[in-house]
């Protein structure tokens, strides 16, 4: 199992005073195949951004199709923030600060994304993919990546250089807004880093499944607090800044990949976009084309910025990160209540496909399903 870097201490927590400002954030994970519920490899991605809109798209026109989690102020698709594409390549990014840039900012994560998910069928197309690249790359970034071959592996990857780190057999590795191979003590994140860190080695010998995370990505634990502060006996302010849940928290995205012998179409997201405490996440299946449901479109989105809005305690500059604790309370019940509905519905069609085959007329129902379940839920958590 993964142990936790250790040559962060204390003092390099509080680095995180510094550099947690940054809104381009994100925690990632991977769960290797022996390591995950489903006998699939998982990918994590908490996206912290600037750009609160964003929605999930399947695209075509490339050697693969894929589907994947876009700012809805992208309209032409150009970058690609969390996917899997039909060949079962998965890829998803934390942005890494402690890596010398040569260009005036690391701009270009979003394309590399896209255009490998369209192009890479496996970590060594990656690989190459990553080679070919024009330096310096625009690129500083952690890379996770899972293929259908059973590959699992992070790519640290800066302006003019890239290192890979597998996945163990039967193990996890995780990231936040630092890279192991880029300068020590230098970066972000590190607050993030070891929460995560204490709670999927909290797990034990329990395998990981969606579920786990999208928990994880909603939760207010802050390892140098120790507890859920949610669960604290108090109802008035929260200041929410160092939470894997943060203000600038944008989407919550589980990928499934391929088993082994398993159709290399077949893979598959849990996604919420929004703000994770105040949306859940639905099903897509990358077979499924543009068959999207409802509570990943535009409109899911905004009714979660909503209820976001409505927890806030303060209108002026840096007073969105206080909560009403109360609130949130009442708004995480609901979410973690459909969420259970849609984990349990999705998870016995997935189940059922991966034995017979893909069927489009039963991502259809469940579609159909999951629109009726997010109605219900707007007119209980809106307030008119």
């Amino acid at each position: 199992m993964h142990t936790t870097v250790t040559r962060f201490g204390v003092s390099a927590l509080l680095l995180t005073l510094l550099f947690s400002l940054r809104a381009a954030a994100c925690t990632t994970a991977i769960v290797s195949a022996e390591a995950s519920a489903t006998g699939r490899p998982l990918i994590w991605k908490q996206r912290d951004a600037d750009n609160e809109q964003n929605i999930m798209v399947h695209i075509r026109g490339g050697k693969y199709a894929y589907t994947a989690l876009f700012a809805t102020t992208d309209t032409q698709h150009a970058r690609a923030y969390s996917g899997i594409n039909e060949a079962g390549f998965a890829i998803s990014n934390n942005l890494s600060y402690n890596f010398p840039s040569l260009l005036d900012s690391p701009t270009q994560n979003g394309e590399l994304m896209a255009k490998a998910l369209a192009e890479c069928s496996s970590l060594a197309d990656f690989t190459a993919f990553l080679d070919a690249w024009k330096q310096p790359r625009g690129i500083s970034a952690n890379f996770a990546v899972i293929d259908a071959h059973g590959g699992a592996a992070y790519f640290e990857v800066s302006d003019t250089s890239w290192v890979r780190f597998d996945v163990p057999a039967g193990g996890y590795l995780y990231r936040t807004n630092f890279s192991l191979s880029g300068e020590e003590n230098a970066g972000g994140g590190y607050v993030r880093y070891q929460t995560i860190a204490k709670r999927m080695e909290k797990r034990g010998s329990k395998k990981f499944d969606a579920g786990f995370f999208l928990r994880e990505g909603r939760s207010f634990i802050n390892v140098l607090q120790g507890g859920d502060a949610l669960r604290f006996r108090y109802d008035g302010l929260l200041n929410e800044h160092d939470f894997i849940a943060r203000d600038c928290s944008v989407a919550s995205v589980v990928i499934e990949g391929v088993a082994p012998g398993e159709d290399p179409s077949s893979g598959m997201m849990w996604c919420a976009v929004g703000w994770p405490p105040s949306c859940y996440a639905v099903a897509v299946w990358v077979a499924a084309g543009d068959n999207l449901p409802a509570p990943v479109t535009s409109e899911a989105n905004q009714v979660s910025l909503e209820l976001k809005k409505s927890v806030r305690a303060f209108p002026w500059e840096g007073g969105e990160k206080y909560l009403k604790v109360k609130h949130v309370r009442r708004i995480l019940k609901a979410v973690r209540r459909y969420e259970k509905a849609e984990l349990r519905d999705g998870s016995v069609l997935d189940l059922r496909m991966r034995r017979s085959g893909f069927d489009l007329a039963a991502v259809k129902e469940y579609n159909a399903a999951a629109l009726q379940r997010f109605e219900a839920f707007k007119k209980e958590v809106i307030v008119p």
